[in-house]
C-alpha cells in the first residue's frame, strides 16, 4: 500500500525520474492496482531499469530529500530489518546487526 495517494505518488515518481534518470514521456495511475505507470521512449536500458527500480521504492517513501544513492546505500539495511523483525528468537549478534542497520538508516534520514 503506497504512503501517498496514487496520483501524488505518480507525480512524485515522475519528478524523481526527471531528477535522477531522464524525462518520462508520460505517466498515469493503474486503475486496477493504483500503482504509478511511467512511460519512457526509448525504453529503459538495463542500467536505467536498475535505477528506475530504486526510484520506484524511493517514491513510496515520504522522506523528502534523500537521493537515489543514499537510498541504494540503506536498501540492504531496510531488508535486513524486515528479516530481523520476522525472527522469533534473534541472537545477540543479529540484534547488534539490526541496531547498526537502524543507525545507518537514521543517519541517512537526518544527514549526519
Amino acid at each position: 500500500m503506497p504512503n501517498l495517494p496514487a496520483d501524488a505518488r505518480a507525480s512524485r515518481l515522475a519528478a524523481l525520474c526527471r531528477l535522477y534518470l531522464r524525462d518520462p514521456n508520460g505517466f498515469a495511475t493503474d486503475a486496477a492496482t493504483g500503482d504509478p505507470v511511467i512511460i519512457f521512449s526509448p525504453p529503459l536500458s538495463l542500467a536505467e531499469q536498475t535505477t528506475f527500480d530504486r526510484i520506484v521504492n524511493l517514491s513510496k517513501s515520504l522522506v523528502e530529500g534523500i537521493t537515489v544513492a543514499e537510498w541504494q546505500a540503506i536498501e540492504p539495511d531496510i531488508a535486513g530489518l524486515a528479516t530481523y523483525q520476522g525472527l522469533a528468537n534473534p541472537t545477540l549478534a543479529q540484534t547488534v546487526l539490526a541496531v547498526k542497520a537502524q543507525s545507518r538508516i537514521l543517519r541517512a534520514l537526518i544527514r549526519n
